[in-house]
């Protein structure tokens, strides 16, 4: 005589399941966000690798793509939705979209690529940078009454590899070297600086002017700069991101990522010295 399952029977194999499936799904869960994130992290490989190879065969840096005014003075990129078409076709053979349904976007201001991730809160980002870290790459003189000489009235140009918001620039904030050795305290860099840098709500420039100043005795081809190791200073250089519920198709608004206490999430970094080149 076959026997069946008794209802008690049914209830305990039911629980069982029930207690399983409970056990698994928070597993299962994490297995499916960490999947969605390797596949997010893959894809910004490629998107990024592209960014590299066209900025480093073009003239000028990929910025997404540009605003149609032409009354502006420089390129001017409009966050949108579509900030990698102008890669498609000679640095990528297709865009993809991010494991939500999202396309991916482009921050030329503080250098990354990058998906909203799952809720779109800046939180929840997963970004890609393809220059990581602020700093100086590279100090021009222009000798501006041909004298052939560093003195008052020329232009040094500070160029950083990416823009960048900075309160002020100061002499202060550089140290000296010449033949490889720091310089002794009578060689002082004289500068003032001739641009405003103060707003972090306006794209900056990666080009920072300040004009020579009668009290300098820094020479061209003796002597080389590098941003002065104190963390007070490499924080007054901060790296700037673009604020896309700001920006317009005339001007690109750029926010400071900063902590509770006011400090900027990224800055500059100290690199070896480099040499004052004319420019």
């Amino acid at each position: 005589m076959k026997r069946g399952f008794s209802l008690i029977e049914l209830l305990v194999v039911v629980a069982i399941i029930a207690i399983l499936v409970g056990v698994a799904t928070p597993y299962y869960a994490d297995y499916v966000r960490e999947s969605k994130r390797a596949k997010a992290l893959q894809d910004l490989d490629v998107l990024k690798q592209a960014v590299v190879l066209y900025n480093s065969q073009e003239d000028f840096p990929y910025l997404g793509i540009l605003s149609t005014d032409t009354t502006l003075l420089e390129p001017v990129p409009v966050p949108g939705e579509n900030d990698f078409n102008g890669l498609q076709g000679r640095y990528l053979t297709f865009i993809p979209v991010d494991p939500w349904g999202k396309n991916y976007k482009l921050d030329p201001y503080a250098c990354f690529v990058y998906s909203e991730g799952p809720t779109s809160q800046d939180s929840d980002d997963i970004r890609d940078y393809y220059i990581k870290d602020l700093a100086l790459v590279r100090v021009e003189w222009e000798d501006s009454d041909n004298d052939r000489s560093m003195n008052a009235n020329d232009l040094l140009y500070f160029h950083f590899n990416k823009p960048l918001c900075c309160e002020s620039l100061d002499a202060a904030d550089f140290q000296i070297y010449e033949n490889n050795e720091r310089a002794s305290s009578s060689i002082i860099l004289g500068i003032n600086s001739t641009n405003s840098y103060s707003s972090e709500t306006t794209a900056s420039s990666s080009v920072l002017v300040t004009t020579v100043n009668n009290t300098n005795n820094v020479k061209l081809g003796v002597h080389s700069l590098c941003l002065d190791g104190n963390l007070t200073i490499l924080r007054k250089y901060k790296e700037v991101r673009i604020d896309r519920k700001l920006s317009t198709d005339k001007n690109v608004a750029t926010i400071v990522d900063k902590n509770l206490l006011g400090t900027p999430l990224r800055y500059a970094i100290r690199t070896n010295p480099i040499k004052i080149t004319a420019k």
